[in-house]
């Protein structure tokens, strides 16, 4: 009756333990040329597996064994501005005409901007900005522009922007009309150079885009659809169809709630953006994960923009792991519950070298049975039949062990 008993517990213990180490895809890695750490890379191929955390990944060795990693990913965004200053090779002033103003741009570097100090004066004035390679030859680059009122209540200076369309002449003309007022005093000119560092990105493959234009809402809407679930975490847009437009803009992102009557998909507003055209219209996200997302720009009056390109990005992340010279591992991915594990390595993160060997994961095995929607419910798939077994399992066990201690006494 002991030994009964024994196995019975021993082998309802092995079944919930086999139930917690369910898995439900499992990959294969490379085998390792060398002993040390390697970066393993978690492609788009591999986050539809992953949580949105992504700690249910585990590595396992060739015994079984787990392995331990640390969790890594690329930095997503840093900016900052910094003025530039330019060389004024030439100024001339000619009264009740124009002023002239020629700056130059030695480097040749591609600027969207020039940076005006000009002293406080309450007037509006026409200007004409044109570029040129040699000063002898000039091309009109924004035509007829307004410089408004001029007016900064803490200095007695202030700094006035320019926008145009991206270039990189050697040289630039700025002719402002006075023959209405007195001259601008303009003291320096430069440019805002935006200093930015963007993490490393792999593009998830857009199975299809979808643009339509609703003339009632006064908006474009932009379907980005995916094969599968996905991690974004940058979208960039080409648009086109006029020479200057800044408009508002929202992504949302479809999602699924489960309800008595079913699962319901609905889009969720992730984020706001500006689409320009005097910068990428690219809006970064916080790993969204999601089959499709759904960008909605409002046109207000404007006529809608033609949606020439539109790319979707996943930020480079890592599980960073001590692997052994000639073994093969294996990646396995566990429900989506499963929380990060806990590793002493991540206690040594100083000590991991900074650019480890890259390791891709191979095919994906997915460890789940296919359901078969007509199928009769079993003993062994039914879950409330299965926690039905377990009571009945502990009031047998608890039966057993009262006899037990009875025999026990009476033997005694």
């Amino acid at each position: 009756m002991r030994k009964f008993v024994g196995a019975l517990i021993g082998g309802w213990l092995i079944g919930i333990a086999a139930h917690a180490q369910e898995f439900k895809a499992v990959a294969t890695l490379p085998a390792v040329p060398n002993d040390g750490f390697y970066r393993v890379q978690l492609s788009p191929a591999v986050t539809p597996y992953l949580n949105s955390t992504f700690s249910n990944a585990r590595v396992h060795d060739p015994q079984g064994r787990e392995v331990p990693y640390v969790f890594q990913e690329e930095q997503p965004r840093y900016s900052h501005q910094q003025f530039r200053e330019y060389t004024i090779v030439e100024k001339t002033q000619e009264p009740k005409c124009c002023t002239s103003l020629i700056l130059s741009n030695p480097d040749r570097r591609p600027i969207n901007n020039i940076s005006l100090q000009i002293r406080n004066a309450d007037v509006s004035k026409e200007a004409i900005l044109s570029g040129s390679d040699d000063r002898t030859n000039w091309f009109v680059i924004r035509d007829r522009f307004t410089l408004t009122a001029l007016d900064n209540a803490n200095g007695t200076a202030e700094v006035k922007a320019v926008n145009f369309p991206l270039s990189d002449y050697a040289y630039y003309r700025l002719q402002i009309a006075d023959s209405t007022s007195g001259p601008l005093n303009i003291l320096k000119a430069g440019y805002y150079d935006v200093l930015t560092y963007t993490g490393a990105y792999a593009e998830v493959p857009v199975q299809q885009m979808l643009v339509t234009d609703t003339t009632a809402k006064k908006q474009t809407y932009i379907r980005l659809v995916f094969d599968t679930l996905h991690v974004v975490d940058k979208v960039m847009l080409t648009m086109t169809n006029a020479p200057y437009f800044l408009r508002q803009a929202t992504v949302y992102a479809r999602q699924t709630r489960a309800t008595k009557k079913g699962d319901i998909d609905y889009y969720q507003p992730v984020t706001h953006f500006e689409v320009s055209s005097k910068q990428a219209s690219e809006v970064y996200l916080e790993a969204v994960k999601t089959s499709e997302l759904m960008i909605a720009v409002d046109n207000g009056n404007n006529p809608p923009l033609t949606v020439a390109t539109a790319k979707a990005s996943q930020l480079n992340r890592y599980l960073i792991a001590w692997l052994k010279k000639g073994e093969t591992y294996t990646m396995k991915f566990g429900p989506d519950d499963l929380a990060m594990p806990g590793y002493d390595l991540a206690y040594f993160r100083d000590s991991i070298p900074d650019n480890p060997g890259l390791m891709a994961v191979g095919p994906i095995t997915s460890l789940r049975k296919p359901v078969v929607e007509d199928a009769t419910p079993t003993i062994f798939t039914n879950r409330n039949i299965v926690w039905v077994a377990i009571v009945a399992i502990i009031g047998v066990l608890g039966f057993m062990t009262l006899r037990l201690a009875k025999d026990a006494k009476k033997e005694s």
